[in-house]
């Protein structure tokens, strides 16, 4: 949709415009910081040349031309200097969480009554070879966080090339593409057939992974049926129901660690943990990884009080949704918002696990939905 330029106001601060009923205020050094001529920024890399704080006082423009159609304005500077922007450029500039915010906050919640209904499938094939339905599986991801797919070959390959039709793969203590099996061969749980609780990883990273998937490359097995929670919906429930549980969670950072196969990591941040505008963007526990720490009195005991609540309502059966992953069988989930884990199982189950950076996830929907606002000369 292509903006329009109603009208342009001048004063000694900056530049009024009005955009198809928007109200915009740019000032004098905001406009010329963002040139777009060549000697000012780069074509190519769409990257700044301009010494921004090498300017001084930028004087007011010398005049402001609006194009017949209104939708394009150049602001002429003493010297002839143009800057040239797009009606749709300005329309879009806001404040920086919205004009690059994917996230949106129409997250669906679910538990275990509607997990099975809202999850997105689609068929291996589809999902590799055609954009369409990549940016709609996205889209599911980002609003329910897991989707599934079906028939994907039974080989690492395969599992790589799914996930790197989001982004590239993000290399971890496991390496990038990691195996599970019951044989002992990683210092983790998910190394053994026993049960693991619902969880996040990476508590123990400064950025924990953003997306994870588990492929099934064999199951002869009884039991190891995966377990996802969304964190979403405790965090809700908690803030309905304990709202002093909440502020609590989401103020006192808890220790993660990870000690093996050569590495010793420790992080640290709070089970919530909200943007600066006080959305929550993610969930963080797991009791498996929590590293030693004390508090002071008697902030400790509400520490420990505050984390039962939350490991209560993981663990209740009436949030979880369990499923069964068989050969060909993949998920891929948010690990900013789900817990997942794992029932015990008897026999062999062979899988195939990845990670991705949030940053990656959202910059894959940005590319797909075209919102890039960048083009700001006609």
């Amino acid at each position: 949709m292509t903006q329009r330029i109603a009208r342009t106001t001048t004063s000694d601060e900056g530049l009024a415009v009005a955009i198809d009923g928007q109200e915009k205020f740019f000032s004098w050094l905001w406009l010329r910081d963002h040139s777009q001529e060549p000697e000012d920024f780069h074509p190519r890399a769409r990257q700044r040349l301009l010494e921004t704080f090498h300017l001084g006082k930028v004087e007011p423009a010398e005049s402001v031309e609006v194009s017949e159609a209104g939708d394009r304005l150049v602001v002429r500077w003493q010297g002839n200097h143009a800057t040239r922007f797009t009606a749709d450029f300005l329309a879009a500039v806001t404040s920086p969480d919205k004009l690059y915010d994917v996230v949106g906050s129409d997250q669906v919640l679910w538990d275990a009554s509607n997990a099975a209904e809202i999850c997105a499938r689609v068929e291996h094939d589809d999902f590799v070879n055609d954009d369409a339905v990549l940016a709609e599986m996205l889209q599911n991801l980002r609003k329910v966080g897991m989707i599934a797919l079906r028939n994907v070959p039974l080989s690492i390959a395969a599992s790589r090339r799914v996930m790197e039709r989001i982004a590239y793969i993000r290399s971890s203590i496991f390496g990038d593409m990691w195996e599970l099996k019951a044989d002992g061969k990683l210092a983790d749980t998910g190394s053994t057939p026993i049960e693991i609780k619902p969880h996040t990883d990476g508590t123990y990273n400064h950025d924990a992974p953003g997306l994870m998937s588990l492929h099934c490359l064999q199951y002869e097995a009884e039991g190891g049926d995966n377990v996802l929670v969304d964190g979403f919906k405790i965090a809700r429930i908690i803030r309905e129901r304990h709202p002093d549980v909440y502020e609590t969670l989401s103020t006192v950072s808890v220790a993660g660690q990870y000690i093996g196969d050569g590495a010793y990591l420790v992080a640290q941040r709070p089970v919530f943990r909200h943007d600066a505008n006080g959305r929550l963007i993610q969930v963080s526990f797991n009791n498996h990884d929590r590293a030693p720490f004390s508090l002071p009195e008697p902030q400790m005991s509400v520490l420990y009080d505050a984390l039962g609540v939350f490991d209560h309502l993981i663990q209740d059966r009436a949030n979880q949704f369990a499923f069964g992953q068989r050969p060909g069988d993949m998920v891929i989930f948010d690990n900013w918002r789900l817990l997942h884990g794992r029932l015990a199982f008897k026999g062999q189950r062979h899988m195939v696990g990845s990670y991705l950076n949030r940053e990656d996830f959202e910059s894959r929907m940005r590319v797909l939905a075209a919102r890039q606002p960048l083009d700001m000369v006609a």
